[in-house]
Parts: structure tokens; C-alpha cells; sequence
């Protein structure tokens, strides 16, 4: 089936039908698809599973709590005693957010003064609390904390420090790097596959063949992404579009190269271009088909994640690399063939006059490193699995980390904000955590009774030793404010009151970073002493929720753990059944799935190494072992294919250790480009200002050049060489 269209795309009259059928629908489709970035979300309780804890709350708060926006905070901190003209700026700031010139979605604003506890109790930092409605990943919103920045930026304040920052001003610089990822990325990525084939090919027309054909599929699975996303509602994270840039442009050019260095090497053998095509195509379209193959099924078993950041990234990886590989299968040889030897000018390879030496291909450099791989197979393996064992090493050092914060730049607002408020405050102040509590049917959160019970709740949550505070209806100024009557504390009590009543929510400040590990820890713990104590005063143990940033990344770290448990593993048995299928063995496959693993966890023990140990950063982001893992195994599995395609390929016409020295020599050259280019791309994410993507860069591109030159050229031949006939069992190959 795949040669009979191959075939039809390489023949003088298939070939500009192929293209034509192409131009076309791309016009039709991108006329009437929706743009990625429509549909992108960055709120993380969309992303988690829809039965943990704090996706719960979060529904309930959204439900019960309409009129409340997204926290932020205007920290000023002055060193040597806040003084009188900071204290008058404050109060026209605070005008300014109250009046009618505010911005129209500025919603509960408190203030020093007016609410207890907004002042450090050393006097050098305060805070303005300002709810802010709307959707924080969309224009207006961020409008709104700009327009803040900029009015506290014209204060004329010397020796004062003010950011404006909390969780609404950090969902606004996430969103507004994710904006500046779109169009960076892919400039830097271009820019770097260009150079990167023009240095292999020194030819500009073929240097601009993958580029056109990448560019084109990347605007039509930006559409389609984003149509299918609408359909099922899958939420879209900025992290996703940057990674399908990346996998797009990696896999595309690997695919294109795949497809015309095969073709270079059949036009010194045919005259016509047609038929070194066609020759062309049934060598490496299979190859080419599995790659894409092991692609779309590890991104098919991403389907099977709870954690939704990872299952959505699923069908975006998966259209992208599906339309690719059509590309790579139908467009790029049509417009190979259209081209024929012009596509490699100026140097045009000629049509040798004889049949090719034996020592032309032993004499290459991957000829002779394969000529000493293969007299010493043993000596070879056991070298490099040493040096690799002690890269595995490095995972003593692993340390994860959920705080949003250290993904962002230093000079970043919202993490200057942090730092200026943790000098006087708990840290968790930058994002309280959400103790919501429903009431039995009939009750009322204000009637004497129930607020009895909400308070025996507020009261023993500080019993935990990571809670600085609490605030709920019966305190609404806090434990420390005591229980609260009068006018004021009456107006204070509703914003903890939902509007029928029957819902009341605390709010705790943890005393450490809400994002740090310890922060997470205490989620569970505090869950389960909130339930003992509702459940003791009568309010029943499942009418409490907690949720809040803090419970939102404890629920993920379960999620993520759960998916790498699940997910990971049905991901290297979905590429070992390709492998299986391709190269009709079920010897070959488990070696290979082997050292596929092994050179994973050597990567992830060198980044742990590197940006742990010798950079000194707090850990390794929560997701880049999961994503380093996919995209290495579904990624560098492309050479796998391609050397052991070509290994039986060649094993039909010469004895196994010269089938594979020759195959070696053939590929290597190709492999080591496809791995340069693709090492690049990932290479592309280390310029981005969020530190989880450089981590994931640089291991990925480590582990593409690791698996390239190391993997592929030493271990799996030397595996090749050791295990003999018996690679290919049960089936059997007759030289």
C-alpha cells in the first residue's frame, strides 16, 4: 500500500497532482481553521484531573464566589521605616483603584489603614489587596495590572521599593513570556535549522526544501490543533504550542533528511530522477512511516494521563507529526522529484560510471568507527555503558520543584514582589490557600450557630505548624484580630460568605514560599485536620474542600507522579511493538527498548547534575522528566529505525557484520545530521526566559547528541554484532 503511493508520487504525472492536491486543501483549510493561540489556556486547575480536590474547589469558588476576581498585590517596602510620603502616595493609589478612573474590572480593594494586618510588624512593607475580575490569560486583565504598573512606576518615592505582583500579576507575566514564545521561538528555531542545513547540504535550495514543507504543516497543524481542542474542549497550554514548534521542526527536517540523502545516493546510480524516486521511497519510506508511527502512539498513550497539561499535549503532538509524516511521504518527494538533481545545487551529485568501491564506504569515518566497533563489540559496550552508568549516577542529586516563581526571570514584577513581601510577611501571603466549607441544607453561614462552627474550623487550622494565619467569617480580620463584631467586622463577613449563605470560605497564609516543597507537604495534613475538626463541631468531614495555588500544585505533583507511572511504561512497550512490526523481531526490539531507557536516565542523571549540583537551582522542574522521556523515546527512536531498517536491508545481500559496518556507514552520516538539527531546535527552548523549558532544552538536546553518537553509533552495533542471527527471531534473514 505505502509503495503503491510512493510510486504514485514519484512518477512524472503523480508528482504534480501531489502537489497540486496539497497547494489547495492548505488554502482551503488554513481559510477556515481557528489560530492556535485562540484557544490556549493558562489557568492550572483547568489542567488538572477533574475529580481531585482543588479542581473541585476551584468549580465551587467559581460557582459560589462570582463576584470575587484573582488577587493582586502592590507591595511597597521602604528599608528604613515606612514614612509619611509613602503612606500619602498609598492613599492616592488607593483612590485612584477606588474611584470612577480605575479600570472597570477592579473589584474588593483593601487597604492599610481601613484592614488590620496590611502592614509588616516592622513597619517597612505594606501591601494593597485588590481583587481584580475577568479571566487573568486574556487582554483586559492584563490591561489592568499594566495600567497599575504603570501608576506606581510615576510615583516619586526615593529609597522605596514598590512590584505589583500576587497571583493575578503572575499569571500575567507566565502569560505575556508564553506570547513572546509564539514568535521568538520560532525565529530562533528557523534561524538554526537554516544554518544547520546549509552547513550539511551547502546548497541553498535544499536548505529551504524542509523549511517550506516544516512551515506549511506547522500552519496546518496550528489550525487543526486548534479546531479538535474546541471540539472536545481540550485545554491548551502555552507550553504546548512552544513544544510542537520544536517537535515539528525536529522530526520534519529528520523526516526530509531521511528522504533525500537516500535520494542523492540513488541519483549516482539512475539517470532519471523518477525512478531514483521511486528506488528512494521503498527504501525509506517505511522507515519514515514507523518513525512517525512510534510519534503518534506515544503521543496516543498521553491520552491515557489524568493530568490534562499532559493529555492535551497528546493531539497536538500527534496532528503535527501525523501531518509531517504525510509530508515527508507525498509533498517532499514530489517536490524532490520536481527538482531532481537542481534541488542539491551547485553540488549536483553525477551519475557514477561504475558500481561503488568497497573501500569508498569503509574508508568514511563512520566506516572505520564501525570497522572498530565490530572486531571488539564487547569491549565497545562495556566502555560505554560505563560512562553512561556513571551519567545515571547523577539522580542521587534529584530534586523536583512546583514553584512557579523560579521559572520566572529574577527581574520579573511578580517575583520582585514576592521577595519584597516575604521581607515582612509569610510567604504565603502571595497566594492564600482556600479552605471552602458547605453547609447542611438549612444553615446559614452568618446565624450564630453555623459561624460557631466555621470558627472552631478557622481556629484550629493554625494548630499546624506551617500556618501563619487565618481569616474566615467569624474572623474576618484574622486570628489574631480576635472574634470580630460590629459594623465593620458585619461588612468584612461577606466577602467570606457566598450570596445564598450556605457557603463559607477560609482563608489560610502558610509562613513559608506556597510553591516550596514544604508548602505542598502541608496540603494533605491540613485537609485531613480541617475534616477531624468539622467533622468533631457537626459540619460532616465532606463538607470541606481545600484548594488554592499550594493545593492546585500538591494535586499535581499526584497526578504527575500517577501519569509517570502509567504513561511512561505504555509509552516504551507502544514503541517496542513498532520496532516488533518493523523489523519482524521480538529480540531486536527489547535490546533496543534497552538502551532507549538507558540513555533517558543518563540524560535526566546530567541535567540533574548540571542544573542542581553546578548551577545551584532549587530542582528540576515537575515536568521535564516526564516530557524528556516522551520526546527522547518517540524522538531518537527515528534512528533506531532508520540504522536497523537499513541493517536488514543490507543483511539480504551480505553476511551480518558487513551488512551492518555498511549500514552504519550509510546512515551515520545522515543520523548525525538528523541529531544536529533536531539537537538544535530543543536547543531553541534554552533562550526562553522560563527556567522548566531550558531545563528541558538542554536535556533534550543532550539527550538527542548522547543517543546519536554514543547510542546509535557505538552500543546498538556492538548489540547487533553480539547477538548475531539471533536478532531477527523468530524470523530469519537469508544473505
Amino acid at each position: 500500500m505505502l509503495g503503491a503511493v510512493t510510486d504514485f508520487v514519484s512518477s512524472p504525472r503523480g508528482k504534480w497532482v501531489t502537489l497540486a492536491v496539497w497547494v489547495l486543501a492548505a488554502g482551503v483549510l488554513l481559510s477556515q481553521l481557528p489560530r492556535l493561540d485562540e484557544v490556549r489556556e493558562n489557568e492550572e486547575a483547568l489542567f488538572l484531573p477533574g475529580d481531585a480536590e482543588s479542581t473541585l474547589a476551584y468549580e465551587l469558588a467559581r460557582d459560589e464566589f462570582p463576584s470575587r476576581g484573582t488577587p493582586t498585590l502592590i507591595v511597597f517596602r521602604e528599608p528604613a521605616g515606612l514614612s509619611q510620603p509613602t503612606l500619602d502616595a498609598v492613599d492616592d493609589l488607593v483612590g485612584w483603584l477606588t474611584g470612577p478612573d480605575a479600570p472597570d474590572n477592579v473589584g474588593e480593594v483593601r487597604a492599610p489603614g481601613a484592614v488590620p494586618g496590611l502592614v509588616s510588624p516592622d513597619d517597612t512593607t505594606l501591601y494593597i489587596f485588590a481583587e481584580l475580575s475577568g479571566e487573568p490569560a486574556e487582554d483586559p486583565f492584563a490591561d489592568t495590572v499594566n495600567a497599575i504598573r504603570d501608576r506606581t512606576a510615576a510615583l516619586d518615592l526615593p529609597g522605596v521599593e514598590i512590584a505589583v505582583g500576587g497571583p493575578g500579576g503572575l499569571v500575567v507575566d507566565i502569560v505575556g513570556v508564553f506570547r513572546q514564545i509564539d514568535t521568538f521561538l520560532l525565529l530562533v528555531t528557523v534561524a538554526l535549522v537554516l544554518a544547520l542545513l546549509i552547513a550539511i547540504y551547502r546548497s541553498p535550495v535544499m536548505a529551504s526544501i524542509p523549511l517550506l514543507g516544516v512551515g506549511l504543516v506547522f500552519q496546518l497543524a496550528g489550525g487543526i490543533a486548534a479546531f479538535v481542542a474546541q471540539q472536545f474542549e481540550l485545554p491548551v497550554s502555552g507550553q504546548a504550542t512552544g513544544i510542537m514548534t520544536v517537535v515539528l521542526f525536529g522530526t520534519g527536517t529528520d523526516y526530509v533528511l531521511f528522504v533525500s540523502a537516500r535520494f542523492r545516493e540513488e541519483l549516482t546510480r539512475h539517470a532519471d530522477r523518477h525512478e531514483a524516486m521511486r528506488r528512494t521511497m521503498r527504501g525509506v519510506g517505511g522507515a519514515v512511516a514507523s518513525a512517525g508511527a512510534t510519534i503518534l502512539v506515544a503521543s496516543a498513550a498521553l491520552l491515557f494521563a489524568i493530568l490534562r497539561s499532559y493529555q492535551s499535549l497528546g493531539p497536538v503532538i500527534a496532528l503535527a507529526v501525523a501531518l509531517m509524516m504525510l509530508a515527508a511521504l507525498t509533498l517532499i518527494p514530489a517536490i524532490l522529484t520536481i527538482l531532481g538533481r537542481r534541488a542539491f545545487w551547485p553540488l549536483q551529485p553525477r551519475l557514477a560510471e561504475g558500481p561503488e568501491a568497497p573501500a569508498d564506504w569503509r574508508e568514511s569515518i563512520y566506516g572505520r568507527i564501525g570497522g572498530v566497533v565490530l572486531r571488539r563489540p564487547r569491549a565497545t559496550l562495556a566502555v560505554t555503558c560505563g560512562a553512561l552508568a556513571l551519567l545515571v549516577a547523577g539522580l542521587f542529586a534529584y530534586e523536583p520543584t512546583y514553584d512557579r516563581l523560579e521559572s520566572l526571570p529574577d527581574n520579573t514584577e511578580s517575583v520582585r514582589s514576592f521577595e519584597l513581601l516575604r521581607t515582612g510577611f509569610p510567604g504565603g501571603e502571595l497566594a492564600r490557600t482556600r479552605v471552602f466549607v458547605s453547609l447542611a441544607p438549612g444553615e446559614q453561614a452568618l446565624d450564630e450557630g453555623a459561624l460557631g462552627k466555621l470558627d472552631a474550623v478557622t481556629t484550629a487550622l493554625p494548630g499546624h505548624p506551617l500556618v501563619a494565619g487565618a481569616a474566615g467569617p467569624s474572623r474576618p480580620f484574622g486570628i489574631e484580630a480576635g472574634y470580630a463584631g460590629g459594623p465593620a467586622a458585619e461588612a468584612a463577613r461577606a466577602s467570606f460568605v457566598s450570596a445564598d449563605g450556605d457557603e463559607a470560605r477560609i482563608d489560610v497564609v502558610l509562613g513559608t514560599n506556597p510553591y516550596a516543597e514544604e508548602a505542598l507537604e502541608a496540603i494533605p495534613e491540613l485537609r485531613e485536620l480541617a475534616r477531624e475538626t468539622a467533622a468533631d463541631v457537626g459540619l460532616g468531614a465532606d463538607s470541606v474542600l481545600i484548594g488554592g495555588e499550594t493545593a492546585e500544585a500538591y494535586d499535581t505533583r499526584v497526578a504527575g507522579n500517577r501519569d509517570s507511572r502509567v504513561v511512561l511504561p505504555l509509552i516504551l512497550l507502544a514503541i517496542g511493538v513498532v520496532l516488533a512490526l518493523l523489523l519482524r523481531s521480538l529480540v531486536a526490539p527489547l535490546y533496543l527498548m534497552a538502551t532507549i531507557a538507558f540513555t533517558y536516565f543518563a540524560t535526566l542523571g546530567l541535567a540533574v547534575v548540571v542544573f542542581v549540583v553546578v548551577l545551584g537551582q532549587s530542582g528540576v522542574g515537575q515536568g521535564v522528566p516526564f516530557f524528556l522521556f516522551v520526546f527522547l523515546n518517540a524522538l531518537s527512536v527515528d534512528y533506531n529505525i532508520y540504522l536497523m531498517s537499513r541493517i536488514r536491508e543490507e543483511a539480504r545481500t551480505a553476511p551480518l557484520i558487513e551488512a551492518t559496518r555498511h549500514a552504519l556507514a550509510r546512515t551515520g552520516p545522515v543520523i548525525t545530521s538528523a541529531g544536529l538539527i533536531l539537537a538544535g531546535t530543543f536547543s531553541a527552548l534554552m533562550t526562553l526566559p522560563l527556567q522548566d523549558l531550558l531545563q528541558l532544552g538542554f536535556a533534550v538536546a543532550v539527550g538527542v547528541l548522547m543517543d546519536t553518537f554514543i547510542t546509535r553509533t557505538l552500543i546498538v552495533p556492538s548489540l547487533v554484532a553480539m547477538f548475531g542471527r539471533w536478532n531477527w527471531w523468530p524470523s530469519r534473514i537469508e544473505a
